[in-house]
């Protein structure tokens, strides 16, 4: 398979080695795969090329009960879906991969360069009015569930994989609308229905990035009314072992990267 946009047909020539071997600021080069950013026409793009993980890699993973990454298929596919159900997301300008060998297979997604720039985790940190707190969380909510419902579930679901536009928020107002684009997709798994352990794990993983950022019990209340929709209390009250279950998560993650026990919002 080899897919490019306008753009990226000319900038590349239709060359797939081209792609491959393209040339910008690293962001990332790791276990055979490589996040460059460059610029082409005045706007910005960024590529993530897979040159194959190898046996070792992949028997690794495997070992480890994990699902390896061969190629930039995820990526593509799960960007694919969210934008159809109307999750904000990248935007796919070039897509490839060639090769049957899961560990020598070459593969390569290419994506518009977000306007959002501003790291969703690192805005709450700086302190933001409880108006835009509660129109993040929805935000964040909306996204999770559309996700979910999809089928997809991200496996690094982390208030640092949204971004929100670079602006002055103290002069925000309400009634001013924004988008928080979700990204790195990179790991994400997608089926008819989400298992209850990936559910969980989700869910555990953005409970734990948003410990830090002061998340209150009214957040924590707002989240679950905008993720489970109507009937939000009978919903949560009939399934409390799963959020027990998502909060024994999220502080798992808590204890393990900051190596003492949270503060929880109640």
């Amino acid at each position: 398979m080899f897919e490019l946009s306008e753009p990226m047909q000319d900038y590349f020539g239709g060359d797939f080695d081209a792609v491959m071997s393209v040339d910008g600021e690293i962001h990332r080069a790791k276990e055979g795969r490589r996040t460059v950013s460059f610029t082409y026409g005045g706007r910005e793009y960024f590529a993530k090329v897979h040159g194959g993980i190898g046996w070792g890699e992949v028997c690794k993973n495997l070992t480890q009960f994990k699902v390896p990454v061969v190629d930039a298929s995820n990526e593509w596919l799960a960007a694919e879906r969210l934008t159809g159900v109307g999750v904000e997301t990248v935007t796919i300008v070039g897509k490839g991969s060639r090769g049957w060998n899961p560990a020598t297979r070459d593969s390569f997604v290419i994506m518009d360069g977000l306007a959002e720039r501003d790291v969703v985790e690192f805005l709450l940190k700086r302190g933001v009015s409880k108006s835009l707190w509660k129109m993040i969380t929805r935000k964040v909510a909306d996204t999770a569930r559309r996700m979910h419902e999809a089928g997809i579930n991200h496996r690094d679901f982390y208030l640092c994989h949204f971004h929100a536009p670079e602006r002055d928020w103290s002069e925000w107002k309400g009634e001013d609308d924004f988008v928080l684009p979700v990204m790195d997709l990179h790991r994400a798994q997608l089926r008819n229905k989400v298992p209850r352990r990936w559910l969980v794990k989700d869910l555990g993983a953005l409970f734990y990035s948003a410990l830090d950022c002061g998340v209150t019990r009214r957040e924590v209340f707002l989240f679950l009314r905008e993720y489970l929709g109507a009937d939000w209390k009978r919903k949560f009250r009939n399934n409390e072992s799963f959020w027990k279950s998502v909060v024994s998560r999220g502080e798992s993650f808590y204890r393990k990267h900051r190596g003492e026990n949270p503060k929880l919002p109640w």
